[in-house]
């Protein structure tokens, strides 16, 4: 069975998926700013730390993004917009990028049936897996993220998730060796902190990982699974497409950035 009520364009499922995304990967503040979503963390997942512009009202734009400008510098954090294909208004992008913003970390929110991942994706011999938090899924997380600060970061956000959710850790030989979480909101499951420890990748992990989420998806009544990933990323890409996934719509982040060395980018999606 195919995915029921598809959107038939990318802006379409930006404004289906974009909604629970908030819901599932919630920064530590938000403030609403003529439609659009300003979210404050740590700096560092991009996501936790832009506007989400899903939605425009106000009667400026140039006003509401140096209103935004203000915010986040007076919280320490550069100023940083998440545009998608459904980002509003709709030149968004070429106003961003008149006024100095430069486009960074194009990513890809695919989706897939929930079935259809569960069937493709197998359990990997008697590995086990933990579907509850526990100390090797926290070690995943912090390892294999950019940094221990940002892996600090990502743990946080996930403390703080209010819709049902699910961490999966695969246990191999009495070692946590893969992760991955799933959170349920607005009918549709999202995925996050998809791990694998480095001497255990390509052994099918990641995709016994999907398989747990997907079938917990089912439990719940919900087949639509979601999630970001990094379009640079290809072994990612190549994982996710193998397990069913099919991009439904593009996304990139805009900051001001004068020069590598003072500017880096350091988050991720």
């Amino acid at each position: 069975m195919q995915l029921r009520q598809e959107p038939v364009n990318a802006i379409g499922w930006a404004q289906v998926l974009e909604p629970p995304s908030l819901l599932t990967w919630p920064a530590r503040e938000v403030q609403p700013l003529s439609g659009w979503t300003l979210r404050f963390n740590d700096g560092l997942s991009h996501r936790a730390n832009s506007v989400a512009t899903l939605d425009f009202n106000g009667p400026d734009v140039a006003a509401a993004i140096e209103a935004a400008e203000r915010a986040y510098v007076a919280r320490g954090l550069p100023p940083m917009f998440q545009v998608t294909s459904a980002a509003k208004p709709e030149n968004l992008d070429g106003v961003l990028t008149a006024r100095g913003y430069v486009g960074v970390t194009p990513s890809l929110v695919c989706v897939a049936d929930a079935e259809i991942v569960r069937t493709r994706c197998a359990q990997v011999g008697e590995a086990q897996i933990i579907a509850q938090p526990n100390a090797g899924f926290d070690a995943l997380v912090v390892s294999g993220s950019h940094s221990p600060a940002d892996g600090r970061e990502r743990l946080e956000i996930l403390s703080r998730i209010a819709v049902p959710q699910v961490r999966m850790t695969v246990i191999e030989q009495e070692t946590a060796v893969a992760c991955g979480m799933g959170a349920m909101a607005l009918g549709h499951v999202g995925i996050n902190l998809m791990r694998t420890a480095p001497l255990w990748r390509r052994r099918g992990y990641a995709k016994h990982v999907l398989r747990a989420i997907a079938q917990w998806s089912l439990q719940q009544g919900t087949r639509t699974l979601f999630l970001s990933v990094e379009k640079a990323n290809a072994a990612a890409c190549a994982l996710y497409a193998h397990a069913g996934f099919t991009p439904a719509y593009a996304y990139r982040y805009y900051k001001k950035i004068r020069t590598a060395a003072n500017h880096p980018e350091t988050g991720t999606c």
